[in-house]
Parts: C-alpha cells; structure tokens; sequence
C-alpha cells in the first residue's frame, strides 16, 4: 500500500485535528466576581466540552498519524 494518497490524507487529518485543538485553547469570555447559577452551569458544561474536544483532537491526529505510517510500511 505505497500510495501518496495516504501520506495526504494523514496530513490533512493531523491538521483538522490540530486546528481543533486550537479551538479548545480559546477562552470563554470571564464571569463577574459573583456567578449566577446560570454562569456557573455553564462554565462546567463548557470544561467537559473542552475535554471532549482535546480527547477528540488526541484520536483525529493519531488516526493521521497511522495514515501517514502506512505510506512508510
């Protein structure tokens, strides 16, 4: 399986997953000095999104970088 086309599609996930990553990294806008319940809720369901999204990112880049391996073997 020496095809070019792995070694591109391995780049091109290791990217996406790169730039999502890089969406994780933004941070949200800061709460008053006394957060209603409503900010509160949201800040925690905001934490569990960003773990998501890191542990999505972890498995997109690791899946191009076995792409890209398989143009090598």
């Amino acid at each position: 399986m020496r095809s070019p086309a792995f070694i591109a599609l391995g780049l091109g996930f290791v990217l996406m997953g790169a730039g999502l990553f890089a969406l994780t990294l933004i941070k949200s806008k800061p709460v008053s000095s006394l957060p209603t319940k409503a900010q509160v809720r949201e800040q925690a369901a905001m934490v569990q999104e960003t773990k998501k999204m890191r542990i999505a990112s972890g498995i997109i880049i690791g899946f191009g970088v076995l792409l890209s391996l398989m143009y090598f073997s």
